[in-house]
């Protein structure tokens, strides 16, 4: 855990760089810092950092493909942001994938502990909660129900 999370701060250190020092902004070797610890690790963070980067197209080519299974493999760890954002990509249909009962769920589970108090993590469910047909707040209340279940297992 504490190698997973020294190479996380220095995929953050990268990005930001560190000012008054030799660390300069460096988005490749951030991309370098954070696929390690997600793929040696399995650090839920740096597998969000990294889709955000994939996301972003920064330090890498601009791909969502590589990015959403990121985001999968750190919101089923638990990781709120990831699960949110994964939550808005698929109910928007952003990047060519549009589910939006599995995006809603997926807002849900974010704001069901900390996420609740992130206000653009409780804003998106609301505004998706809103938008949402009552077929599609239906199937993510199964899906949810499906999702809980499989993790008391």
């Amino acid at each position: 855990r504490f190698v997973a999370n020294a190479f996380v701060a220095l995929g953050h250190y990268y990005l930001d760089g560190i000012p008054n020092s030799q660390v300069a902004v460096s988005p490749d070797n951030a991309v370098r810092m954070f696929q390690h610890a997600a793929s040696y690790f399995g650090d839920p963070e740096a597998q969000y950092q990294l889709a955000k980067l994939y996301l972003a197209g920064t330090g890498v080519e601009r791909d969502a493909k590589r990015a959403v299974p990121w985001l999968v493999l750190a919101a089923n760890k638990g990781h709120y942001q990831a699960q949110a954002l994964l939550g808005r990509i698929l109910f928007n249909g952003e990047h060519g994938v549009r589910q939006r009962a599995t995006g809603l769920m997926w807002l849900t589970i974010a704001c069901d502990g900390p996420g609740a108090k992130v206000p653009w993590i409780a804003h998106l469910r609301e505004t998706a909660v809103q938008q949402a047909s009552d077929d599609e707040r239906a199937m993510a209340y199964i899906q949810l129900k499906r999702w809980v279940a499989g993790r008391h297992e």
